[in-house]
């Protein structure tokens, strides 16, 4: 994987071991074949005080190389506690990560409630669709994630933003004989034309 001695061991949560790996010429901004650097590892795995330290000595809190920063890669591996130190030193919760997802996305993906939660506080935008999908058209196409559906809901996301079919978040739900998302998205949604008796 091109993983370096210095990128290792900063999954061991050992700062120490971290520390002497920089002094001797550890490269922080050096990515391996996956395009995680050093505090993609730390993060990833949720090394806390090391994910801090390496912040501390000044690493890019957006650093990309190429397949994510490293909020997106804590968000990927349900790291609530990276993911909230990574925002409380400014990471933008709002990056597009190749073109096609966000932190926020990953987060659902991978159903890290707590994720998404500090995501959402930190500004991430609800309505973002890098891949076509919104969050609340995501959440809504698959069961399993009525509780991710309600704090999106309480974000206030736009619930009339289709897929690419022409099917709104509600008809999702519909499809799905999720009786519970559509009582919950119904009287935000707006009527739909092909849908009588709204």
């Amino acid at each position: 994987t091109g993983a370096t001695p210095f990128m290792v061991s900063a999954q061991s949560g050992d700062v120490a071991t971290v520390k002497y790996f920089l002094d001797h010429g550890g490269d922080l901004v050096k990515a391996d074949d996956k395009g995680r650097t050093v505090l993609h590892h730390a993060a990833g795995i949720g090394c806390c005080k090391v994910t801090e330290f390496l912040l501390s000595k000044g690493v890019p809190v957006d650093i990309d190389c190429g397949r994510g920063t490293p909020l997106f890669w804590a968000a990927n591996n349900e790291q609530d506690k990276t993911v909230k130190i990574l925002l409380e030193h400014h990471a933008n919760p709002n990056i597009i990560i190749n073109g096609t997802t966000s932190p926020l996305m990953s987060a659902l993906v991978y159903r890290s409630l707590k994720c998404m939660k500090l995501l959402i506080k930190a500004g991430a935008d609800v309505n973002c669709n890098g891949s076509m999908l919104t969050p609340l058209l995501l959440a809504t196409m698959h069961g399993g994630y009525t509780n991710f559906i309600k704090l999106l809901l309480k974000a206030g996301p736009d619930p009339n933003i289709p897929d690419d079919l022409g099917r709104f978040p509600v008809e999702l739900a519909a499809i799905r004989d999720c009786m519970e998302e559509v009582e919950m998205l119904f009287p935000v949604t707006s009527p739909i034309p092909n849908v009588p008796n709204w």
